[in-house]
C-alpha cells in the first residue's frame, strides 16, 4: 500500500501535476505551475527500511565512492568556495551541509576560512571529526546553530534528500549572515534522462535514487525556493570568472579556464547533458 508523500508541490503549493514515472513502490510528478519534480506517493514504510543504508558500506562501497579521490574532491570544493568568495570576500566562517568525509572543510581551511560541517549520517560526521574538523550529526531542517552564524554555506546534493524543502531553505537563510552567500548544488531536472528515460535511469528507480531523492529542481524552481526563503540569486552558472585570480601571471590561465567552462556549460545546457545545477544566493544586508 502506498501513502501520499507530497500532497502538493513543496515549493509553490500547487496541487496540479502530471505523472513523470510510476512504480509499484512510488510515483513522481511534475508541478504544472513551477515545474518542480516531486515524489507524490511512496510505499508505506519504505523510508524506514531503507534509511539504514546510510552506513559505512554506503559510503565506502556505494556507487559514488565517497571516500576515494580525496585530493580531487578537495580541489573541486576549493574552486567552488572561491566562487562564493567572489560575492562574499569578507567571509570568515563557512558551513558545509552534508559534509561527508570533509572535502569542503579541508578546502575552506586551505583558504583561511573557519569551517564547520554537519551530516545526517553519523558515520561520515565522525570521519570529518576524526580528520580534525568541527562536524556534527544534524539535519538541514534543524540546523543546530544560532541565527546569522556563517558567511558562506554550501549545500551540495543535500536538498533533494529533504522531505520539507522550504524548511531546509529557510534554515539556510536563518543561519546565514547578512551579506553572506549560500551555494546549492542539486541534480538537474532538465537532464535528458529525467524526461526521456525515467524508468531506465537511476533517478527514480525505487532501489536506486528513488528511495532517497524526493525532489528534482530546475533553475527556475530552485531559484523560486531560494527567493521565497529571503535570498537573492546572484549566480546560476558554473562558469564564473574568478576576479581574485584574474590578475598578474595567473590571469591568462584564469581567462582560458573561464572561456572553456563557459563553452561547455552553454553546450551542456542546450543539449540537456547537464547533470547538476549550481546556484549561489546572497542574504541581503539589513539596511538594503
Amino acid at each position: 500500500m502506498n501513502d501520499p508523500f507530497f500532497k502538493q508541490c513543496p515549493i509553490c503549493g500547487s496541487s496540479e501535476s502530471s505523472t513523470i514515472v510510476e512504480f509499484p513502490e512510488l510515483r513522481f510528478g511534475r508541478c504544472a505551475q513551477c515545474g518542480l519534480i516531486y515524489k507524490s506517493e511512496e510505499e508505506r514504510g519504505l523510508r524506514a527500511r531503507l534509511a539504514k543504508k546510510y552506513d559505512a558500506d554506503y559510503f565506502i562501497h556505494g556507487q559514488a565512492q565517497y571516500l576515494k579521490r580525496w585530493a580531487h574532491r578537495v580541489a573541486k570544493c576549493r574552486r567552488q568556495l572561491l566562487m562564493c568568495l567572489e560575492f562574499a570576500p569578507h567571509a570568515k566562517r563557512c558551513l558545509d551541509v552534508g559534509c561527508s568525509a570533509g572535502y569542503v572543510l579541508a578546502a575552506g581551511d586551505s583558504l583561511g576560512l573557519i569551517p564547520t560541517g554537519i551530516d545526517i549520517a553519523a558515520y561520515t560526521a565522525k570521519l570529518a571529526k576524526d580528520r580534525g574538523y568541527d562536524s556534527a550529526t544534524a539535519s538541514l531542517t534543524e540546523l543546530p546553530f544560532r541565527d546569522e552564524s556563517f558567511d558562506i554555506i554550501t549545500a551540495k546534493h543535500t536538498l533533494e534528500h529533504v522531505d520539507v524543502p522550504k524548511r531546509g531553505l529557510s534554515e539556510l537563510a536563518r543561519v546565514l549572515k547578512p551579506g553572506g552567500v549560500v551555494m546549492v548544488v542539486v541534480p538537474d531536472a532538465e537532464y535528458w534522462r529525467v524526461g526521456s528515460a525515467p524508468r531506465s535511469g537511476k533517478y527514480f528507480v525505487p532501489d536506486r535514487l528513488g528511495w532517497q531523492h524526493h525532489v528534482y529542481y530546475d533553475v527556475p524552481s530552485l531559484g523560486r525556493g531560494l527567493r521565497d526563503a529571503g535570498l537573492e540569486v546572484v549566480s546560476d552558472d558554473k562558469a564564473m570568472l574568478r576576479r581574485r585570480l584574474a590578475k598578474g601571471a595567473a590571469a591568462p590561465w584564469e581567462y582560458l579556464r573561464f572561456a572553456a567552462l563557459k563553452t561547455w556549460t552553454s553546450v551542456s545546457k542546450a543539449t540537456h547533458l547537464r547533470r547538476e545545477i549550481q546556484l549561489i544566493a546572497r542574504k541581503p544586508l539589513k539596511n538594503s
